[in-house]
């Protein structure tokens, strides 16, 4: 698949809702099965930024903000050194790099870059449109190879991410984000809850989920909406557990 390119303009995204459509051809609740692998952090993860202030979600972001831009391209196994490996179920030429814009948390246009399914490089293309257009915060967004392949450290970043060939929690299947059909979006604000366990550890001052910060998720928010639209299950609607941050194709 060649380079494409998406540009719309807030305004747009906003009258099409779920869907942004490409310019010059740009293209009952399941149980948890969610992989929370080893605790290794990588070095680079110790000197990241603390969070700064945060905007209220639906406050404007500074020019160039007013514009949405994302692209899909190509990946091959050099790029993906730590989430890849021979036998993961899905190959690196049915990957792709999906490149977006972004507010983050201090209200500034930023391009984040995940790693994603083929199949549904497209649906999220659409989803960080109206994401965009609700100015919806996601402080950080690089896919887990800047962690060495450790999802741990990635929650830690407060790090959205995508695909990362790792087995499940508890058992020796591979995870959702194994196929590139799950998406873990602000895992600080939106964290992984089994009884004590809270991952990541900074996610429990958002366990209650009535806290005011803009990234949390919650039932019929527009965020979960949006991503529900294009066919993303909510780990948050879980009874044995939750996870907040974790939407995928299949509801696992």
């Amino acid at each position: 698949m060649g380079l494409r390119r998406l540009l719309l303009p807030v305004a747009a995204a906003v009258a099409l809702g779920a869907a942004a459509t490409p310019v010059a051809g740009a293209p009952g609740t399941s149980q948890p099965g969610t992989s929370r692998p080893g605790t290794s952090r990588p070095a680079a993860a110790d000197a990241l930024p603390a969070t700064g202030p945060i905007l209220p979600r639906g406050s404007r972001a500074p020019a160039p903000a007013d514009r949405f831009v994302a692209t899909v391209t190509p990946v091959t196994a050099a790029d993906l050194p730590s989430s890849y490996r021979p036998g993961c179920p899905v190959p690196p030429e049915r990957l792709r790099r999906l490149t977006v814009s972004h507010v983050d948390f201090l209200g500034r246009q930023r391009l984040g870059t995940l790693v994603v399914h083929q199949d549904v490089a497209d649906p999220l293309v659409r989803v960080f449109a109206r994401l965009h257009a609700l100015q919806y915060p996601i402080e950080r967004m690089e896919p887990v190879e800047a962690f060495a392949g450790s999802d741990d450290a990635s929650m830690d970043a407060n790090n959205t991410s995508a695909f990362n060939c790792r087995a499940r929690t508890g058992g020796t299947g591979f995870s959702e984000h194994s196929h590139g059909t799950a998406l873990d979006l602000n895992p600080v604000q939106n964290p992984y809850v089994r009884g004590t366990t809270v991952l990541p550890e900074a996610g429990r001052a958002h366990v209650d989920r009535s806290t005011a910060h803009p990234a949390v998720l919650r039932a019929g928010d527009p965020v979960v909406s949006a991503l529900a639209a294009e066919g993303f299950r909510w780990g948050g609607t879980w009874t044995t557990l939750k996870d907040y941050q974790h939407f995928s194709t299949s509801g696992r």
